[in-house]
């Protein structure tokens, strides 16, 4: 068996007669090994290709940062020492961050993700998925090495920002690796990996906080961010062991390169019609358009393709998943919780939310990626619930512990549903010539409406400002009714699909409600 020489869009030749495929000769397969039609179970997927998985595993392991440090921020203000270093003291002895840079601390981090996340659309395509893993992890390193050793505001701000550009960095490459690396059948379950890493990430920071949050010296806040090397240092340990993408070999035209990285993914059976089906994705995308920038996510079918990336991005930050996450333990607390109880309830709702994620498997496997529409269902329902106990007669400490309750409902139901399938979405919608500038769409989208609800969220919880309490459940939950009906209308089927069959399901103009029955074989007769 021989290949040809590598030229760009070229197509290889396997042994004597030159095989190629079409799209509308493809049946729905699980993978483009089967080209005859048959679906590949998760059994054997997991038996010929866990290399895939761990590789990619690997990969959204780097999601850890970004839970981490969301978690870290929010908890450090409460930590006395902190405010002693960076805050400054009342004449009765308190210590007091300044309003202004709290606000300036809680948003840099995303402000730094939206430019990581444009930074990683016109390096990744350039320097390969390593590469900007191998950049973002240093980046990462030499930001913790600011915010260990600053003393003063800007500093640290400084730090936080330059750290943020890398964790925007992780969380695309890590999407794009996980979409390219697998086959079908484990594509959407190690994309959904990166979410279950971000809310590791959360755990792991609520953890570090609560154990030297308390100290009475500069490590009460310096061992939380010293912790944060350990990323970055196993990554680059660890990454020169990966292979580099398939699809990005084949794009530069580097073949052989390509038929070696698929060697080293699969583990059993031949790797040649999965070679095959790669370059004829990239060959008919480089016919169909020439360029690839981020203007071109905004043309053609793949505009459609981009608007569903950053719609689904939009509900994910209008559900009320900031307030959740963010201010879950400061609402427990102003609902009359205690506060070490309201603190042991927030580590119990990043806890759920893991559990929430493990379930996501088999939900995105089996149910598919519309499961969105009855999960939108369920979160618009708790958060009306949440809302109605705050207005009946007889508000208690009984209402608002029901209404805790029903936050941590929330978050087990968000990741089981909307969390990962976020994610999942944002991998697989991209056309593959334009995975990289997509993907990076999606997390600029993430971090924008991120950054606004860290602005008005606490004007709407706070005693002095809306003091809406649960009542925020009616404003997020009439964002999540608008939810329900976009995903229910324009949310396509894409689980079970080649990224070939679905650059010809959009060229077709398939209606979304329509994707998981339409059969592609050319019809008989």
């Amino acid at each position: 068996m021989g290949l040809d020489q590598d030229k760009p869009g070229e197509i290889v030749h396997l042994e004597a007669t030159p095989v190629t495929m079409n799209p509308t000769d493809i049946k729905k397969s699980e993978h483009p090994d089967e080209v005859s039609g048959s679906v590949m179970s998760l059994k054997v997927a997991l038996t010929n290709y866990r290399n895939s998985l761990l590789f990619s595993l690997f990969f959204c392991f780097s999601a850890v940062l970004w839970g981490y440090d969301m978690q870290v921020s929010g908890g450090l203000l409460a930590a006395p020492e902190f405010r002693a270093v960076f805050g400054y003291t009342q004449a009765d002895g308190t210590t007091i961050l300044p309003a202004e840079w709290q606000a300036a601390f809680n948003m840099i981090a995303t402000v730094g993700g939206m430019i990581g996340s444009l930074l990683c659309g016109p390096i990744s395509p350039y320097a390969g998925r390593k590469m900007t893993l191998i950049i973002a992890c240093v980046i990462s390193s030499g930001s913790v090495f600011l915010q260990f050793f600053a003393f003063t505001r800007g500093v640290l701000l400084a730090g936080k920002l330059i750290n943020g550009i890398a964790l925007g960095m992780f969380l695309v490459t890590a999407c794009a690796y996980c979409s390219e690396a697998c086959p079908v059948v484990l594509r959407g379950i190690t994309i959904a990996m990166v979410n279950l890493f971000v809310v590791v990430g959360q755990l792991l920071g609520n953890c570090l906080i609560k154990a030297f949050g308390g100290r009475s010296d500069s490590f009460a806040y310096r061992i939380p961010f010293s912790f944060q090397w350990i990323f970055p240092a196993i990554l680059l340990a660890g990454v020169w062991l990966c292979p580099e993408s398939p699809y990005w070999y084949v794009q530069r035209g580097k073949h052989t390169e390509a038929k070696k990285s698929l060697e080293r993914f699969q583990t059993g059976g031949s790797i040649d019609s999965w070679l095959i089906e790669i370059q004829e994705t990239v060959r008919i995308e480089e016919e169909s358009a020439s360029s690839a920038s981020y203007l071109d996510c905004f043309r053609g079918t793949d505009l459609r393709r981009t608007l569903i990336v950053m719609s689904v991005w939009t509900i994910n930050s209008f559900s009320g998943v900031n307030f959740v996450l963010s201010y879950s333990t400061y609402f427990f607390q102003i609902a009359g919780i205690p506060t070490s109880s309201s603190f042991d309830m927030g580590v119990g709702v990043t806890a759920v939310g893991v559990l929430g994620n493990i379930c996501s498997w088999w939900v995105i496997n089996i149910i598919g990626r519309r499961a969105l529409v009855p999960g939108m269902l369920i979160l618009t329902v708790i958060l009306f619930i949440i809302g109605i106990l705050d207005v009946v007669p007889g508000y208690n400490s009984s209402t608002a512990m029901g209404q805790c309750v029903l936050i941590i409902v929330w978050n087990f139901f968000y990741d089981l549903t909307l969390g990962p399938l976020g994610y999942v979405i944002c991998g697989e919608m991209s056309s593959t010539r334009l995975r990289s500038y997509g993907v990076s769409i999606g997390f600029f989208t993430q971090n924008f409406w991120t950054l606004i609800m860290t602005l008005t969220t606490p004007y709407m919880i706070n005693p002095d400002e809306g003091n809406l309490r649960g009542k925020t459940g009616f404003i997020f939950g009439g964002f999540s009714v608008i939810a329900c009906i976009w995903t229910y209308f324009c949310l396509p089927e894409t689980k079970g699909r080649t990224f070939e069959q679905l650059d010809h399901m959009f060229e077709q103009k398939i209606s979304a409600r329509k994707f998981a029955e339409y059969d592609q074989r050319p019809h008989e007769g």
